[in-house]
């Protein structure tokens, strides 16, 4: 998790992902939205004292997700180290684990990672009959109204035996402002979350083309199964 600046200015958090030599990190696509045509960077470090320039962004095929692409790897050492791919999850299912929203904000002249454990309903209620929207609601008072929107939610899985599966921290949807009115919890909704399943094309898609393209286009198509690097828990596989 880091932040994403515009002229030394906080656009918000992103969260960098990585495949091989290639680097990816995702936001909500609403922040960059006002951006079109300038300059990105990404704070590598949280005191603002080191940044890596962003070489290409765009939306995701449902226009959900931002997609950035780092110009240059990030060197190791510094605040910020990007996950790789195989700690994202292709599903927005916590399984009763804790989960909280990771995110960004400003502390003085630096920055500081937040962190707000929720809790996600299911709500059918949209306007399709196909909708459904996955709501994150705080488990403590202080964080009601928080706007979160970019932030990523994590899961803590506790080991499997029965698999053979230990422990693990995945990142499993993207934090996005909600405008509706449910309230499924005590506390009232702090924002909605959508999957990552275009992240892990995007980043196959980058990990396995051999010319950079002069922008990073709209994701579209599937994951296939044998191309999906070990641990990858995405589409069309799921945890």
């Amino acid at each position: 998790m880091a932040p994403l600046l515009v002229d030394g200015e906080l656009v918000g958090p992103v969260t960098l992902v990585r495949n091989g030599d290639k680097t990816i990190g995702v936001t909500d696509a609403e922040l960059l939205r006002p951006y079109v045509g300038a300059a990105l960077t990404v704070a590598t470090m949280l005191d603002g004292s080191a940044t890596a320039a962003v070489g290409h962004w765009g939306l995701s095929r449902k226009s959900e997700l931002g997609l950035i692409e780092l110009a240059q790897p990030v060197d190791t050492g510094l605040d910020v180290r990007p996950i790789d791919l195989g700690a994202v999850c292709g599903s927005v299912d916590t399984r009763g684990a804790p989960a909280a929203l990771v995110g960004i904000v400003r502390d003085g002249p630096g920055f500081a990672r937040t962190h707000v454990p929720v809790v996600l309903d299911r709500d059918e209620g949209g306007d399709a009959a196909d909708a459904v929207l996955l709501l994150a609601s705080p488990l403590d008072e202080d964080h009601v109204g928080m706007r979160l929107e970019g932030a990523t939610l994590w899961a803590w899985f506790p080991p499997n035996p029965a698999l053979g599966r230990a422990g693990e921290v995945l990142v499993l949807g993207l934090a996005e402002a909600y405008r509706g009115f449910s309230k499924p919890r005590r506390h009232p909704v702090i924002a909605e979350v959508v999957g990552l399943d275009d992240l892990g094309r995007a980043l196959l898609v980058a990990h396995k083309t051999e010319e950079r393209e002069p922008e990073l286009r709209q994701v579209a198509g599937e994951i296939v199964a044998s191309a999906a690097p070990a641990g990858w828990t995405g589409s069309p596989k799921k945890r």
